[in-house]
């Protein structure tokens, strides 16, 4: 690998490798449900020991136990740090972060800012509960809804800013950003997690016209939390934003460079 390129590996959901040289970080590493279509190997994230959380939803978070080593180092808000902490992640694997931490991982500088997650109503979560597909498919289905619930976000969520190389990405955990905060423009690369909404297209493209970002790499569209997750049509972002800015939705396991 040129050492001085960084490439960023896509798993599914919102989990994200960025690797620049022999530096490595792991975003919202998962594993998806059994039923789901999206398959993650065992040993995906074996040789990372590095992970940022965007928030402390279970699609975010519900795989770390699974994952952690006895030198793996988790940043997280406190949420999140409680969750893992009852799910067994020993304390020693955490550190405590909030809006405005700056700390580095090898070549890699991370920025955490003040984020924000899609606004999902109580309406709209008595919906997904008992939507007809979940109806169809109900087969284990309040196990996973335990599991849901037993992670919250309680208003956590983290924008990050990753730069290396002179390239800077903006990662986004949730299709939201939060008010009055000043986010750099401009970066070379942001991450836009495509689900959660009916209005996808334009929250989307209301969030871009704030970044302004050289490229859009597409995430969160696929279907890995059945029965509540979605296969996501995202040719509506795609058509919107071509002229603008270049576009990418990848393969779950496949990568770009920057």
């Amino acid at each position: 690998m040129d050492n001085k390129k960084i490439v960023i590996t896509w798993y599914g959901t919102a989990s994200v490798r960025i690797s620049a040289g022999s530096s490595q970080l792991l975003i919202d590493p998962f594993f998806p449900f059994r039923d789901s279509t999206v398959k993650v190997s065992s040993d995906a994230y074996a040789n990372c020991s590095n992970i940022l959380i965007s928030h402390g939803h279970y699609d975010h978070i519900g795989s770390i136990s699974r994952i952690v080593r006895r030198n793996t180092r988790i940043f997280c808000t406190k949420t999140p740090y409680h969750t893992l902490c009852g799910k067994g992640v020993r304390k020693e694997n955490l550190s405590l972060i909030r809006p405005g931490s700056v700390f580095t991982v090898g070549d890699l500088r991370v920025t955490a800012y003040q984020g924000a997650h899609i606004r999902l109503s109580a309406w709209d979560c008595i919906k997904a509960v008992f939507s007809k597909r979940v109806m169809q498919n109900h087969r284990g289905v309040i196990g996973k809804i335990l599991r849901m619930i037993s992670c919250p976000e309680k208003g956590e969520s983290l924008c990050y800013i990753v730069e290396a190389y002179g390239k800077q990405i903006v990662i986004l955990g949730s299709l939201a950003i939060a008010d009055g905060v000043a986010y750099p423009k401009g970066a070379d690369l942001a991450l836009f997690p495509y689900q959660g909404s009916k209005e996808l297209c334009r929250i989307a493209s209301d969030i871009y016209d704030r970044l302004r970002p050289k490229a859009v790499l597409l995430t969160h569209f696929d279907d890995t939390f059945p029965p509540f997750s979605t296969e996501i049509d995202t040719s509506d972002i795609e058509a919107h934003l071509k002229s603008r800015a270049a576009v990418y939705k990848l393969r779950q396991g496949s990568s770009i460079e920057l």
